[in-house]
């Protein structure tokens, strides 16, 4: 059992790194944002990150429109969401570093552990971000390690989200240790209603219809959600294929991302099926609307905010409990 490395390829131009185990592939790309594009489960051969149907990554330009360059696969997003003006600054839609080249180099290469160090600063907050991405022997878990640092001389209003869109269909499932959740003013809820609150994972319609939110909808259903898990129980968020026994976790620190958000398109947005994963350190979309509520973060000149994540690819169960720590996974059997 070992893992291996490869640094020799590029896809549209674009630098590409392979890390692969016996259990994995995974497969980053520094020079689009250090996108993890595709995390493959070898035994099974499934791809557990969703691509879109009728896009191909490709290098793209600061202050890039997200929602018409969505490609798929992973992203991270700081310091903000949608393109809004912070201090007098202009920021991108979606952030700045989605679309930067980061730099990397490998850390730690030997037949136990691979360890991939990526770094990119910003051009507009003046941030510096890190993230530490290991694979090792005989796991099915990719472990990161990231930091975010304030390099300049002024407090830095922010918000650092993970964003993993998933391969979805009507036999996949969500968990998440969650209990209010706020529906964004967007989209097709299946509850046909947007703008209100309730507790997960039920939501009533007009009609008096409980719908368990947790169940993923067909595409034909043309439904779209957005919404917000705001005082989650724990750091955790994870979705399961049922009928194939198989699904995709995430574990971190609920200190740092406090909140959950889930966008999902079930045929309602762009024809697209998938389910996005996004714990984040505070909400709602936009930043400022935050900032006036107390729920988006300040970096302070100098100060750095670190947190670890470990994404896990498990078997053997229907519905997720609990994920720990270490990223192992506790649910019902299959």
């Amino acid at each position: 059992m070992t893992v291996t490395v490869d640094t020799n390829w590029t896809y549209n131009d674009i630098r590409t790194v392979l890390l692969e185990n016996e259990l994995l592939r995974v497969i980053i790309m520094p020079d689009l944002g250090a996108k993890i594009w595709q995390i493959t489960f070898k035994p099974r051969g499934k791809d557990l990150l969703w691509h879109h149907p009728r896009m191909k990554p490709r290098k793209l330009a600061l202050h890039t429109v997200y929602d018409d360059h969505f490609f798929g696969g992973w992203d991270e997003l700081y310091p903000n969401d949608i393109a809004e003006t912070i201090d007098g600054e202009p920021f991108p839609d979606h952030g700045e570093i989605w679309t930067l080249p980061w730099q990397y180099a490998l850390e730690r290469v030997d037949p136990e552990e691979v360890t991939l160090h990526m770094w990119v600063e910003t051009p507009i907050s003046a941030s510096r971000l890190s993230k530490r991405v290991t694979l090792r022997a005989g796991e099915s878990k990719l472990r990161f390690a990231h930091t975010i640092t304030n390099l300049g001389r002024k407090p830095q209003p922010y918000l650092w989200k993970l964003h993993a869109a998933m391969a979805a269909d009507e036999h996949s499932r969500i968990d998440l240790p969650a209990r209010t959740m706020e529906m964004e003013g967007f989209g097709t809820p299946r509850t046909g209603k947007t703008s209100y609150s309730y507790q997960w994972p039920y939501s009533e319609d007009d009609a008096g219809v409980v719908h368990d939110m947790r169940q993923v909808l067909p595409h034909s259903s043309g439904v779209s959600e957005f919404q917000y898990a705001t005082d989650m129980q724990a750091g955790w968020c994870a979705l399961t294929h049922t009928r194939e026994g198989i699904g995709f976790g995430l574990s971190y620190d609920n200190r740092v991302l406090p909140t959950c958000w889930l966008f999902a398109s079930y045929g309602g947005w762009r024809e697209l099926q998938t389910v996005v994963l996004e714990p984040c350190s505070g909400y709602p979309v936009g930043l400022q609307d935050g900032l006036d509520r107390g729920t988006h973060q300040i970096l302070q000149p100098g100060e750095t905010v670190s947190c670890t994540v470990i994404a896990t690819v498990y078997e053997g169960l229907s519905a997720v409990e609990h994920i720990d720590a270490d990223g192992e996974v506790t649910g019902t059997a299959g």
